[in-house]
This record gives C-alpha cells, structure tokens and sequence, in this order.
C-alpha cells in the first residue's frame, strides 16, 4: 500500500507508476493483459483515483499501457518499463532535432517553473546543483548531473507532461551521452548556466529563467552543429 500522507513531499502518481511497471517486468502482467478495475488498484494501492489516474497516462505516454474505450486498460510491451532506450545510439541529425525540440521546451519549462517551485523544489534544485560540481570529470556523470537538474526544473512545475517529457528527452540523451557531452568540454559555462537558471528561478523571474534556459540550450545546440558538421565535411 502507498501512504499518500507519508508521502506529500513527492508525486503519489510517480509511485503508482514505479509499482504497475515494477508489475509489467516481473511478468504478474503480460502484455495484452487487461489491468485490474480502477477500485481493486485504488484498493490494493492504498491511493486516491486521481492519483491513479494521473498514472494512468504517464503509462500511456510512455507506451506502457493503451486504454480501448468500453473494454479497460491493457498492458502493451514490459521491455518499455525496462528502459531498452539504453541501447539506443542516434544519428548527429537525430540529436540535433532532440536539441530543437529542447529550444522550445527548456525555456517553457524553466518559465513555469520559476512561477511554481515551492521553497522544497528550490531546496532540491539547489541540491543538485551542489552535487554537479562533483561530477563534472567524466560524459556520463555530467549527462546524469544534467538529467536531474533538468528533471528539478520539470518537477518544480508540478506539471506530470512537462516532467515526463523531460524523462523521454534525457533517456535519449543519456543513451547517447558520449556523441553528446563528449563534445561539450565547457564545463565551467554548463555550470553557471545551470546558476543562472536557478537565480532567476528563485527569484520567480519567469522571463529571466526563459531568457537563461534559452540561452543555455542554444549554446548546446550550436556547439553540437558546429561539431557535427565539421565531422561530416
């Protein structure tokens, strides 16, 4: 059972979801199998039907589940819950549109949640940034440190789709952390904007965050094109 109460500093629905995927990979549900009516989960959860719901279709965008309209909810591939991106290696075009797509998204994100982090969601960002001064000697560690300071940033939105997105963008990115960080030698730059990003932030500065977040993934975005050209000259 989740203790809902227990568990306020969190997202309930985050939890619902690591139990039903955790039920997917060990085979309790097979692929094709309908999952249990809302009230038994609801029951067996210990949860409320919103935060249920709310599950729901995070296992939806993520693939884990699909709903048929008039027949229930059904589980689609567990290898999904298992994190098979892991062996994903994308094309330099193929990154590049992901960075695109963080040039729209990063800002929006960063804007919203410089008018809803909570003194918690500050605490923890702030965290991560203290933890990302340690980690910046090798690809992979800076591609973790970056994933959970940009996934504080989406969850400071308390916004489930801005979260989830954030997770389905960086699973890529850390499948492909060395064709990605390994090019991004500035170390010192991706750390003060990381500052900078969360100064404006504090402040409830939704413009300067858009305006550091901008800034931040464009110098990504180009640094990698410039590379990558050159590479396929």
């Amino acid at each position: 059972m989740i203790d809902e109460v227990a568990m306020r500093s969190t997202r309930i629905y985050e939890k619902v979801v690591d139990r039903l995927k955790a039920s997917i990979a060990n085979g309790e549900y097979m692929p094709g199998d309908p999952l249990p009516s809302e009230r038994n989960l609801m029951e067996q959860l210990g949860v409320s039907r919103s935060s249920l719901r709310e599950a729901f279709r995070v296992m939806e965008l993520l693939g884990l589940i699909e709903s048929i309209p008039g027949k229930g909810r059904f589980v689609r591939q567990p290898q999904a819950a298992e994190g098979e991106g892991a062996s994903i290696q994308l094309e330099d075009s193929a990154i590049l549109e992901l960075m695109e797509a963080r040039r729209i998204l990063d800002p929006a994100i960063a804007a919203e949640s410089a008018m809803r982090a909570t003194p918690a969601d500050l605490m923890k960002i702030m965290r991560v940034i203290s933890l990302t001064e340690k980690m910046m000697a090798l690809p992979s560690s800076r591609a973790q440190a970056d994933f959970d300071f940009h996934l504080a940033l989406a969850e400071a939105t308390h916004n489930f789709v801005f979260v989830n997105i954030t997770r389905m963008n960086f699973d890529l990115i850390l499948a492909t952390h060395d064709k990605i960080y390994g090019h991004l030698e500035d170390k010192n730059a991706f750390l003060n904007e990381h500052r900078r990003m969360y100064d404006a932030i504090f402040d409830h500065d939704a413009e300067g965050a858009r305006q550091s977040a901008a800034a931040h993934i464009e110098r990504i975005y180009k640094t990698l094109n410039r590379t990558f050209s050159a590479a396929a000259k």
